[in-house]
């Protein structure tokens, strides 16, 4: 890998991670809420697209725009029947459902996809545009160039919708104080449930964007999942700057890692690089680079 390699790959994966890991911090930072379910998200959203083409029922655009709308539904969804009834129960409750809700399916694609093939194999979407060009002596895609502009587009629009808008406004305010914002008349579980709901388009179009580079399998949902955590742990729980940041640290590291390690270590190493920065980062600095001070 060449340095001009190690700097465009680590830009992708990291704006990708940036997508993923917002929604998770978000929801956390909003409700307090850790969503185990996250990487199911990403994982269901692939999945939707490949079957609605695969079957010859909609468009690739379309399925793409269809899958978008049902994972930010299943989202809401998710919320209003597994989270809120177990949210005043505590963490605990809350991480076990989700767990439950994410295994349930994967279990699900796994039988479905297993019955439909005979053999479990991984599925991969199309390009948005296929091709790319040279740029100094490595080859970059178009769909490269889509997933950073991408990213960055939908990211500073959150930024800036949080910040200004009224719902916005509404959102930092049960971050800030729950008990408050209900006696400012602010609809709490709705506000809660609209968190959950972006998290969920959040991860599911970061997979849109990246599946067509890698693929996917059933049980990829818990990679994806370990990966928005950790980066929301570097980042700082419940910030969405830090989460960003946490996101192209995590994703360099990883290259870096891949640059200066011989080829049969690369995967392994690569892959336990960000559990390695958690740990230490929690040891160290367990709110994170940018993280909120922990709620009393």
């Amino acid at each position: 890998m060449t340095l001009v390699q190690f700097l465009i790959s680590g830009a992708i994966f990291g704006s990708v991670l940036a997508l993923l890991a917002s929604g998770y911090s978000l929801v956390y930072g909003v409700g307090g809420v850790i969503n185990l379910s996250h990487g199911a998200f990403y994982l269901l959203t692939a999945y939707f697209v490949f079957w609605f083409v695969d079957a010859n029922i909609l468009s690739y655009p379309i399925a793409i725009i269809v899958s978008l709308i049902l994972i930010t539904l299943f989202g809401a969804f998710l919320y209003v029947a597994f989270i809120k009834p177990t949210h005043e129960y505590g963490e605990i409750a809350v991480l076990i459902v989700t767990f439950a809700m994410a295994f349930v399916i994967e279990r699900a694609i796994l039988v479905y996809e297993g019955a439909k093939v005979g053999q479990l194999e991984p599925i991969t979407l199309d390009k948005f545009i296929p091709g790319g060009f040279d740029f100094f002596g490595v080859f970059l895609y178009y769909q490269d160039i889509i997933i950073i502009i991408s990213a960055i587009c939908v990211l500073s629009f959150l930024i800036i919708f949080i910040k200004k808008s009224k719902l916005g406004k509404s959102i930092r305010a049960v971050s800030q104080d729950m008990d408050a914002a209900k006696l400012m008349g602010i609809n709490v579980d709705r506000i809660l449930m609209f968190t959950v709901a972006v998290s969920a388009l959040l991860a599911g179009f970061s997979a849109t964007l990246y599946v067509p580079k890698t693929g996917i399998m059933p049980y990829f949902g818990w990679d994806y999942l370990l990966l928005a955590m950790s980066v929301v742990i570097l980042g700082g729980m419940g910030s969405l700057p830090g989460s960003v940041i946490g996101a192209y640290l995590i994703s360099y590291v990883r290259y870096f890692v891949i640059l200066y390690i011989d080829l049969p270590y690369q995967t392994g190493f690569g892959g336990i690089s960000h559990l390695l920065i958690i740990i230490i980062m929690l040891i160290i600095r367990p709110r994170g680079i940018l993280g909120k001070k922990e709620r009393v």
